[in-house]
This record gives C-alpha cells, sequence and structure tokens, in this order.
C-alpha cells in the first residue's frame, strides 16, 4: 500500500514503479519511487493509485504550498500531453515542449502560477523572464481563476525599434493652450514629414503635451506662451513626467508614439512612417509602469486579449535606471 508522507507518497511496488517511471513520475530513491504530492493527487484522480484522498489533500495542503493551484495547473498540462518536473526556487513547474520527454530532452518553459486574487509585481516579471531567458528557456504565467480555469501567458524582453526619421532643423511656433500646442508655422511640416501631432483647424495644427514637451526639449518649438511648465497642464504630473520619459526614449529609438486612449493604454505605436497617406496601423500598445507597480490579474486579462484582438502587441515599460520593455502575450499550449 503506498505510503502518504510529509515530502510524497511512497511506492514500494516493483510493477507499479515501472509503470509510473514509463510515465515520468516520481523520482527514484533507495526504498523505491517517491511521488511528489501533486503527482499523486492526479494519479488518484485518475484511478491509476488508490489513496485516502481527504489524508492526501489535507497532507498535501499543509506541506506543499500553494496545492491546489499547482494541481490545478499540472492537472490542465499532463492532460494535454505534457510532460513536467517539480520547480523549485527558480519555477513552480520545468514544462517540457510538446512531444519531448524527460529522459531525452531538456525542458522548455519555466512556469509560475499565480491565482486570480494574487497582485503580480511587474518587476518580477522583469527579473524571471531576464533569468528564464539567459537560462534559454521560456517563461510562463497560468494565472488560475475562481472556477479552476487556466490562461496561460508568455513573457518576453522587448528592445522595441523603428525606422522613423528624426526630425532635422525645422523649427515650428505655438501657443500652448490647456490640454494642447496649437502651431502657427510649420506645424503642416511636422505633421507630414514626422508625424507630430494632426490638424486643428483649417492649416493650423495641434500638439498633444508629450509632444510638446519633447519638441521643445530638442529645440525644434519655440512657445509663444510659457509662463508655466507643460506638465502642470495635466491632472496628474507626477504621471505625466513618467509618461513623458517613455515617450522620450520610444522617440529616441526610431519608433512614434500617439495616444493610446481608445485601448485603454498610454501609446499605441508605430514603428515606421511613410506619410499620413500611407499610414499603417500601429503594431504596438505600451504602458506606463515603474517597479513597484502591482498588475491585477484581471487588469492583466483584459489588457492583453484587448491588445490580441485588435491585433496588437502589449509592452509594459518599467522606469528605472533604465527603461526596459516587457511584452505578455496570452498563448495557447
Amino acid at each position: 500500500m503506498p505510503e502518504i508522507k510529509e515530502n510524497g507518497v511512497q511506492i514500494k511496488n516493483q510493477n507499479k514503479i515501472k509503470d509510473l517511471q514509463e510515465s515520468y513520475y516520481g523520482t527514484k530513491t533507495q526504498n523505491g519511487l517517491l511521488l511528489n504530492h501533486i503527482e499523486a493527487a492526479y494519479l488518484t484522480e485518475m484511478n491509476k493509485l488508490k489513496l485516502n484522498k481527504e489524508k492526501l489533500i489535507e497532507t498535501a495542503s499543509q506541506n506543499t504550498e500553494r496545492f491546489e493551484l499547482k494541481f490545478i495547473v499540472y492537472r490542465d498540462l499532463r492532460e494535454r500531453g505534457l510532460f513536467m518536473k517539480q520547480g523549485g526556487e527558480s519555477a513552480d513547474l520545468f514544462l517540457y515542449n510538446r512531444g519531448k520527454k524527460p529522459d531525452k530532452h531538456q525542458f522548455k518553459y519555466l512556469v509560475h502560477i499565480y491565482s486570480e486574487k494574487d497582485k503580480i509585481n511587474i518587476n518580477w516579471i522583469h527579473k524571471r523572464t531576464k533569468k528564464a531567458e539567459n537560462l534559454r528557456k521560456t517563461p510562463l504565467i497560468a494565472l488560475v481563476d475562481g472556477e479552476g480555469d487556466i490562461t496561460y501567458y508568455q513573457t518576453k524582453k522587448h528592445k522595441p525599434k523603428g525606422t522613423a526619421d528624426k526630425i532635422n532643423q525645422t523649427k515650428a511656433r505655438g501657443t500652448l493652450l490647456e490640454e494642447r500646442t496649437l502651431i502657427w508655422e510649420n506645424g503642416e511640416k511636422l505633421y507630414k514629414n514626422w508625424f507630430y501631432g494632426k490638424p486643428f483647424s483649417g492649416n493650423i495644427y495641434q500638439l498633444s503635451l508629450p509632444e510638446t514637451q519633447y519638441l521643445k526639449d530638442k529645440g525644434h518649438l519655440q512657445l509663444k506662451t510659457n509662463n508655466k511648465q507643460i506638465k502642470t497642464k495635466t491632472d496628474d504630473p507626477q504621471r505625466f513626467t513618467k509618461k513623458y520619459k517613455i515617450y522620450r526614449d520610444l522617440r529616441e529609438r526610431g519608433l512614434i508614439p500617439k495616444t493610446g486612449f481608445k485601448f485603454g493604454t498610454d501609446y499605441r505605436l508605430y514603428t515606421e512612417y511613410n506619410g499620413p497617406q500611407n499610414l499603417t496601423h500601429a503594431k504596438y500598445l505600451v504602458h506606463t509602469t515603474t517597479p513597484n507597480t502591482e498588475l491585477h490579474p484581471p487588469e492583466l486579462s483584459r489588457t492583453v486579449r484587448l491588445t490580441q484582438n485588435v491585433r496588437k502587441r502589449i509592452l509594459f515599460a518599467i522606469i528605472d535606471r533604465k527603461i526596459n520593455y516587457i511584452e505578455i502575450e496570452r498563448i495557447k499550449l
């Protein structure tokens, strides 16, 4: 009879051991085969192991951190025909690619498991993603909702880069209003050549506040009225400062950020520009964060799903000593 212990379930029957090992369950020990609690619970559910379910789950819950979440994800992946090993400090599970076996191949994914009630720190995602990629592994987030359904997200570092031309020596003159700047000279040139601003009325063009700040900082904009700082025109000067850092960084990378308000993000992002008549769809959406930003799973789910529904990719920009970009994508295994 298998023995339920604090560190797993011990199997001593040699025929059973052989059968389980052929399906890549357990770890061989001097006393036979040791199943971790998650494996044992799954095998019991599948009627491949006879154990007292109540005792097993009680023992597992007391000795395996976040047992129920790990079990739900483990079961889902096994039912998809995938193999995995119990993780450690670097991940909850080590997952093999489809068709790959633990005795012949290296695992591909580092799986991190979360509940919809958890908060996920964006800097934690960045560090885990960086570590996984250094190990040549793919980081995954398995997000379990209150009914046990699972959504999988792949994260990866991103270095956005575009081919948009940098502005030449053109200088414009404008007036700063409450929410925008009106351009009296060279507005059409700024718009048609480099996609700054948009038409306002007739031959008058308007700039957003981030565009205003950037062109002023680069010496391409003279404000006719400038008795206040631009950020004081915003509803949240501190947030504007953060968003502007992202805007400036993206422009310096040859990209064109425009407002992402209609998509619920800070910016939509164009990687190239050949004039307003040849404007293509924005490829990315960008959301501004700091290392302390906590992502709530429902918010994360909405953001990623909306982005993919409109055929774009979401980048989370993390403002630290330098700006790092993390892409999060919903995937199907």
